[in-house]
């Protein structure tokens, strides 16, 4: 079984970069170029997990995870972000995210992160497994 992943960045080589490394991976990626447009897929659509960039376009990632709070939508989440802080990422664990992770995130990272978020809430046989050069 493959997993639906949105990823939400207002940067489209950011966007395209992490979709070919999730879709290389055995996920079924979806993209969204600001929070705004996020939100809507997060709210119309089931995924198993979203990537929010934190500083977009009409809502920032912390505003996307706090709307799927309020409206009960309980999408597991990372925020990204180029800009880390401890209250970002307080807040970040606040609203919901799993994690946050730093930009530029190295593919090993992105790809392992989630893997294992995925593995810890569908359990270890549902993920997509390795392909042929990833161990």
């Amino acid at each position: 079984m493959s997993y639906r992943i949105l990823i939400a960045d207002d940067s489209s080589d950011c966007r395209r970069a992490m979709a070919a490394l999730l879709d290389s991976a055995g996920f079924l990626v979806e993209q969204a170029e600001d929070g705004s447009a996020a939100l809507r897929r997060l709210l119309d659509t089931a995924y198993d997990l979203s990537l929010l960039d934190m500083h977009m376009p009409a809502l920032t990632g912390l505003e996307v995870l706090a709307q799927l709070q309020h409206s009960g939508v309980r999408t597991p989440s990372i925020l990204m972000t180029g800009h880390p802080s401890r209250a970002i990422e307080a807040a970040a664990l606040e609203a919901g995210a799993r994690t946050m992770l730093r930009k530029p995130i190295p593919a090993e990272v992105l790809r392992i992160t989630v893997q294992t978020i995925v593995c810890e809430i569908h359990g270890p046989e549902d993920g997509p497994h390795p392909g042929p050069h990833q161990a």
